[in-house]
């Protein structure tokens, strides 16, 4: 095996080890065991709730201990899940939506050759393998695509047993098994862009989430740039977080989707590789928080970003396991 692998894969397992581990038992024990799917480029996720055409595009990379020898099979299911009880509660528990095993991956570039697929489905496809009827689904709600990769040895890697620096959005591994599809009303590109004051109206557990590059709050908030994404709906700014490591790091990527009069924080994002309280602890996580920021899908003028810090539990071993954070975006 190439030697960046081994060193990606003890970093993965560096992170999701206890204090008591040594660094020999990583080797031993939590290398040989490592085993993802990179997603390499993301197209679409959110659905047009007008457009049954609608579809959800990723394009994705097995890897594993034996450069992608290991690969049997990915399961991929489906899950709905009902955010606007007004209309009856059509939740549909995870559903088998395909299989596709080792010898459909095609061989990915050289010099690795991993294997690589993509998954693309349409709103009217997950429609039927759900059984829902589109009277069922209303702005708001959500699918769920869930994977389970299956290895030839019998092991199955999911988002149950993955670390935060795994399912974490972009970092090398960018491995969720699990992505969110948003059913939404497309916005014009230009609303909820451009420069905006970013002002902390309820901060993190470790105080302001986002900082300066020297780990410093900002006194009366700063101006940044938000951007569209790679959706419809998906807007996305850079800032560092309070865990960053000062020097060493770039301002981080943070997405969050317009979905009619809420802002949804995106799942599984990274405070920082080196967002943590305690040596060798998983980095934080952020996502959305149970309930969501208010916004104008007619006005952007001003919007509120709501979400937690230690989503999902990934608290970077600081204590506080899952704390909101808000902020307010204000346009210049």
């Amino acid at each position: 095996m190439k030697n960046k692998y081994v060193l990606l894969f003890l970093i993965g397992s560096l992170f999701s080890c206890t204090d008591g581990d040594k660094a020999i038992e990583f080797v031993v024990e939590e290398v040989e065991r490592g085993a993802v799917v990179r997603t390499l480029d993301l197209s679409n996720v959110d659905f047009d709730i007008n457009d049954l055409q609608s579809t959800f595009t990723i394009n994705v990379e097995e890897m594993d201990i034996e450069e992608g020898d290991l690969l049997d099979e990915v399961e991929i299911l489906v899950q709905f899940k009902d955010n606007t009880p007004s209309n009856g509660n059509s939740s549909v528990p995870n559903t088998m939506l395909a299989i596709i095993p080792a010898e459909e991956w095609s061989v990915g570039p050289a010099p690795e050759g991993l294997p690589r697929t993509s998954f693309v489905y349409s709103y009217e496809e997950l429609l039927t393998a759900t059984g829902l009827t589109t009277a069922e689904v209303a702005v708001k709600d959500q699918f769920l695509i869930n994977l389970n990769l299956k290895l030839t040895d019998g092991r199955v890697f999911n988002a149950f047993n993955a670390s935060s620096i795994i399912i974490a959005f972009d970092t090398f591994f960018s491995s969720p098994f699990c992505y969110t599809i948003n059913m939404v009303e497309p916005i014009a590109e230009d609303l909820f862009t451009g420069m905006y004051l970013m002002e902390s109206i309820l901060d993190g557990p470790n105080g302001q989430t986002f900082v300066d590059e020297f780990r410093q709050p900002f006194p009366d908030g700063t101006i940044i740039e938000v951007v569209k994404g790679h959706s419809s709906n998906t807007r996305e700014f850079r800032a560092f977080h309070n865990l960053h490591h000062v020097g060493l790091e770039q301002p981080r990527r943070w997405e969050f989707t317009v979905v009619d009069d809420r802002i949804v924080m995106g799942k599984n994002q990274l405070s920082s590789p080196e967002g943590y309280c305690s040596f060798n602890a998983a980095p934080t996580l952020l996502g959305p928080d149970t309930v969501s920021g208010p916004a104008n899908i007619n006005d952007d003028t001003v919007f509120e970003l709501w979400f937690v810090e230690g989503y999902l539990g990934f608290d970077g071993e600081c204590g506080y396991q899952t704390a909101p954070s808000r902020y307010r975006f204000s346009k210049q």
